[in-house]
């Protein structure tokens, strides 16, 4: 079933680049204006569980997953189910599903990607300021694009040598989505000089975020670089 649903994921994310700040796009060579409407094209890394990393972990409800070629860990509900999809070109997403959580369009999940991006992109500022990053990904020209989808941001705040976002996504064919971001840049991740852009968005239906809220929280607080 979560293989399964999976696949439906990924197809859904590149048919509606924004219904998610990751829409996978093909190209290694992407520039600052179509990387701002692009998302992510992953590269692959390896993601380890740490349970016994107690920092971040909350008396067994959370465990921490590292990932060691692009140097962060956070921390995920335990007993969220992780699935991984590989795609060509090295591309790969890490999807961590809340067991029982309903349908496709109204499953609460974390799903980190992986952009490998050119030798000039040297730090997140490369790519505009918090502010501008959110205008140009979360917020979509939606009628001069034809689409009837409506977005609004929350909050947009740079810390942690991260830009972290809030926002809801509305759209007729699902129901509203709450989403919460964070994009870091990792330097030298490739194996060579270039960046890898790492994106962790958590999502759950806008009905159920209030009591979603305390544990999205925690997976955001526990973005740690290391």
């Amino acid at each position: 079933l979560l293989a399964s649903f999976t696949q439906g994921f990924v197809s859904e994310a590149m048919s509606s680049s924004r219904q998610s700040l990751v829409e996978m796009r093909m190209g290694k060579d992407i520039s600052r204006r179509s990387w701002f409407s692009a998302s992510a094209t992953i590269a692959a890394s390896t993601l380890i569980a740490r349970p016994d990393d107690m920092a971040l972990a909350d008396d067994g409800k959370f465990s921490v997953f590292e990932d060691k070629t692009c140097g962060f860990k956070i921390s995920v509900p335990s007993d969220w189910e992780m699935s991984e999809q590989s795609l060509s070109d090295r591309r790969k997403i890490v999807l961590f599903v809340e067991p029982g959580s309903g349908s496709t369009a109204d499953k609460t999940l974390l799903f980190a990607a992986f952009t490998p991006v050119r030798d000039d992109y040297t730090s997140l500022g490369s790519f505009g300021s918090v502010d501008q990053v959110g205008q140009m990904t979360i917020l979509p020209k939606g009628e001069l694009q034809g689409s009837d989808t409506e977005s609004k941001l929350i909050g947009a705040e740079s810390k942690k040598g991260a830009y972290y976002f809030d926002y809801r996504v509305n759209t007729h064919e699902q129901p509203e989505t709450h989403y919460r971001a964070i994009f870091t840049l990792s330097q030298g991740a490739t194996g060579g000089a270039g960046q890898v852009l790492v994106t962790l968005t958590a999502q759950t239906p806008e009905a159920q975020y209030a009591e979603k809220k305390p544990v999205f929280d925690h997976i955001m607080d526990s973005f740690t670089k290391v």
